[in-house]
């Protein structure tokens, strides 16, 4: 009778202990969560990083920093941008892909760069294709420009806005160019694009894909013969001193923008995400009207400076229409000429 007592009180005791330990398991996620709901309501600081391969005095640049300035306002301090310039971080591909995998949270870029990470851009950067800054801007802003911008999502990017990039045209040290036959054999350095190479070859030259900041010893070391781009980097840059020849032929508007990492921006509230929108397109907005500006008076100094600036005529600009037209059909795919039919019924 006393063994069966024993095993009675040991039974007992044993449920006993056993609730004991599944009140406590219960317990512990509770405990374990009560962390991650400070976290969140904590306000604590977040430092961000944007890369941009132009100098800091270069008019994208302050877009760049003005576009900082007013996240860190707007969320006061909680969020603070970084800006990198002169190609600190790396050049435009590299600071796209560290976007890319999160190592970096902004970068701004051309469309040639970017092109890769969302092929429809191709549609929004061939040559010719605008009539005007107003028609280019029209695309950009409207459903076209969402809709590409929309296709960096497939590579853990995110479209945050795009910028004035200006009229792209021909410079270089040799000669005046009146003509596509006056390109053939010259080295040109491009964008490191399969587009612009392609452009190149239709126009007889060679196409040469460096990093943009290597663009001016290249030419004054004689590894290219010169270069395309806007007259503000024209002039910024000093590449008007290895490259006096500049021909006014706007071959392409190629869309500059600001990239974000897409993990970046997952690990913001739907509120700061809105702010860093809100104050992307601040800045490009006073950026175009800058640009404007800085193209004008840039181009004054080019004069000044001495330096040939050619524009073309109708029928020369034709033959350069005419020489790269066969791009529009081999270059692109059906999606993307169908966008650039878009493109063009609004001009």
């Amino acid at each position: 009778m006393k063994k069966m007592m024993t095993s009675l009180l040991a039974i007992v005791m044993l449920l006993s202990l056993c609730a004991g330990c599944g009140s406590k398991e219960s317990a512990a996620p509770a405990q374990e969560s009560q962390p991650a709901a400070e976290e969140q309501s904590s306000g604590e600081t977040m430092v961000l990083r944007l890369a941009n391969s132009h100098n800091a005095e270069h008019i994208t640049s302050q877009a760049c920093q003005m576009f900082a300035d007013l996240v860190n306002e707007k969320t006061d301090g909680r969020i603070t941008i970084e800006c990198h310039f002169a190609g600190e971080l790396g050049d435009e591909r590299s600071t796209i892909e560290q976007c890319q995998f999160g190592g970096l949270d902004f970068t701004r870029v051309s469309s040639g760069a970017s092109a890769e990470f969302a092929p429809l851009m191709n549609a929004l950067q061939m040559p010719y294709e605008y009539t005007s800054v107003d028609h280019l801007f029209e695309v950009l802003d409207g459903e076209i420009g969402q809709e590409v911008f929309e296709t960096f999502k497939d590579n853990n990017l995110v479209g945050i806005t795009y910028l004035h990039p200006g009229s792209r045209n021909f410079f270089n040290a040799k000669k005046e160019i009146h003509t596509p036959a006056d390109m053939a054999g010259m080295k040109i350095r491009v964008s490191e694009s399969d587009l612009m190479l392609t452009l190149m070859d239709c126009l007889g030259a060679a196409g040469v894909g460096l990093p943009f900041n290597d663009t001016y010893s290249s030419i004054q070391t004689g590894v290219v013969d010169g270069a395309e781009n806007n007259m503000t980097s024209y002039i910024e840059m000093s590449f008007w001193e290895v490259a006096p020849y500049w021909t006014y032929d706007g071959h392409s508007y190629m869309p500059d923008m600001i990239l974000a990492s897409k993990q970046t921006m997952d690990k913001l509230s739907a509120e700061d995400q809105q702010i860093i929108f809100e104050c992307a397109k601040e800045a490009e907005v006073w950026h175009r009207d800058a640009w404007e500006d800085s193209e004008a008076k840039n181009a004054k100094i080019a004069e000044e400076k001495g330096c040939t600036l050619t524009t073309l005529t109708d029928d020369e600009l034709k033959a350069f229409q005419e020489a790269v037209a066969p791009m529009y059909d081999s270059f692109l795919n059906a999606e993307q000429k169908a966008i650039v039919e878009r493109v063009q019924a609004l001009g």
